[in-house]
């Protein structure tokens, strides 16, 4: 494939090397002209003449000799005096008219002579031509091209001292690629890659890719407009959907549980309570960064808005981005990680999911009705309540081998990733068979560390108290919550929206945000690098 950018000045190196070859051209072609006009055209032919009359001449001349020769020893013009001069008429005809060859030669000789001078002449004047202009033009564009690099080299130092500060990494947003540090592929509407758009010879500001219709600007930096172009993962190549990739510190937070557990209802309600949470501070930007992503979450909404179950999530190997800016807070690309529950039931699926090895967060979601002592109650209602068939401790296990196989020494050390264990569906809890149910789908918490502690003694007394000790022996940073993500018991005749409450405060949470609090507050095990 041609190459389709140009080197910065490149434009002024070929125009400066164009002018030198047409110059050194006009040299040569002027040399070659001079050569055969000396050698064996006008001139040659003008020698040829100029020595003809040389002969001439000089056969006159040896006579004018002779006489004077006899008539200074006192020899007076006479009949004998006539044979000599006979003699050099007639050498002089052989000379010119028989002998052609060392005429030939001598021609040839002299036509080399001259235009070798000429030649010498050309030279001479290139030479100064070429120091007089050329040289300073040359001197002026490598003492640029020298400045462009003293501009650009600090520029993509500056860039990457920010990458650093800010802990930025080009993590990928799939989960099976656990790459980062891997600077994205930059795509041209032509549908050519680049691999390294940035501040370099190629363009200080931007790169220029030729298309036949005319140049396209490609920008170096993402704050000249380069996250605008299409990207793909510079390790995987595949699309890069979020435009804040390269801005924000990625945050990846995997929401797992098993089948039926509700994860799509819940992670589409959670995204849009987070939203609101994160955004009441004045000048605060919580938002999907993909525009497909947002339409497919705002279709989720519209299914919920009017009484309607989600469907299925889908095969999704990419994770949902939510761009947060918070003035003089938390500044993150979230990555949102959402699998089918059946990956987590398998540890042959659950070990593809590479991004563990740089999460920031875990949301472990349980369905109460898959817990031993709700057993009966769930048969009971399985018509409604759709629990999920597969064991908590199981995905609990899963969970702490991966763990263990992916991150560094986490085989025998507690892991510092938090974990939020959430107890989903907590609107349907039959409270009046266990009364310490109660309350746990309750909007307003004024003492969360209790409620925390309510949460846990709930799973213990529901049944999985081996699987919340085997969590805390696992991981230093383990908290606990109560939600319901729809508010209310499924009613095809109910076409009201769904109510949500507390979805958000696990991600917040896990976020670094104190519980009942405006202003981020970072949680130590929550800024793990």
């Amino acid at each position: 494939m041609a190459r389709r950018r140009m080197y910065v000045f490149e434009r002024a190196y070929r125009d400066f090397f164009g002018r030198l070859r047409a110059l050194l051209g006009s040299f040569l072609g002027g040399g070659r002209r001079s050569w055969h006009w000396f050698y064996d055209g006008v001139g040659a032919r003008v020698w040829d003449v100029l020595l003809r009359i040389g002969v001439v001449a000089s056969t006159v001349w040896m006579c004018v000799l002779y006489l004077r020769y006899e008539s200074v020893h006192g020899r007076s013009f006479s009949g004998q005096t006539l044979i000599p001069l006979a003699f050099i008429f007639i050498y002089a005809i052989v000379l010119l008219w028989s002998w052609k060859a060392p005429v030939h030669f001598a021609t040839k000789v002299l036509s080399a002579i001259s235009a070798m001078g000429v030649m010498v002449l050309l030279a001479a004047a290139l030479a100064i031509v070429a120091m007089a202009v050329f040289l300073p033009y040359l001197a002026a564009l490598c003492l640029l091209t020298l400045l462009s690099l003293l501009v650009f080299l600090p520029m993509r130092l500056a860039h990457w001292i920010w990458l650093v500060k800010y802990r930025i990494t080009y993590k990928c947003p799939y989960d099976d690629d656990p790459r980062k540090g891997v600077m994205p592929i930059h795509v041209c509407s032509c549908g050519h890659e680049y691999a390294d758009l940035q501040p370099s010879f190629y363009g200080i500001f931007h790169h220029v890719c030729r298309h036949e219709d005319g140049d396209v600007k490609l920008p170096t930096l993402d704050i000249l407009g380069r996250n605008k172009l299409a990207r793909l993962c510079g390790g995987c190549h595949r699309p890069l959907l979020h435009s804040s990739a390269g801005q924000l510190r990625e945050w990846p937070i995997f929401i797992m549980g098993g089948p039926n557990v509700g994860k799509s209802v819940y992670l589409a309600q959670a995204i849009r309570r987070l939203c609101g949470a994160l955004t009441a501070t004045k000048g605060s930007v919580a938002e999907l960064d993909s525009p497909q992503q947002q339409r497919e979450h705002e279709r989720q909404l519209q299914l919920l808005d009017s009484g309607q179950r989600l469907p299925k999530t889908a095969e999704l190997m990419t994770a949902y981005g939510l761009a947060v800016r918070v003035p003089n807070g938390l500044r993150a690309l979230v990555y949102l990680f959402d699998k089918p529950g059946e990956y987590f039931e398998r540890m042959r699926d659950f070990g593809r999911m590479q991004a563990i090895q740089n999460l920031k967060g875990i949301l472990l979601l349980v369905d109460p009705f898959s817990l031993p002592a709700l057993d009966d109650y769930a048969s009971q209602m399985s018509g409604q309540l759709q629990p999920s068939k597969a064991p908590f401790h199981a995905i609990a296990g899963n969970l702490i081998h991966a763990i263990e196989q992916m991150l560094p020494g986490s085989q025998y050390a507690p892991c510092t990733v938090p974990v939020a264990v959430v107890l989903s569906k907590a609107d349907a809890l039959p409270t009046g068979a266990y009364p310490f149910l109660n309350g746990l789908a309750a909007t307003d918490h004024a003492d969360p560390q209790a409620f925390n502690q309510r949460c846990r003694e709930a799973m213990n007394r529901l049944g999985a108290d081996a699987s919340v000790r085997l969590l805390e022996q696992k991981f230093k940073n383990i908290r606990y919550f109560a939600c319901s993500a729809m508010g209310r018991m499924p009613n095809l005749r109910d076409t009201s929206p769904f109510q949500p409450t507390g979805v958000e405060q696990p991600l917040l949470w896990l976020l670094g945000y104190a519980e009942g609090s405006s202003r981020p507050r970072p949680v130590a095990a929550a800024v793990r690098v």
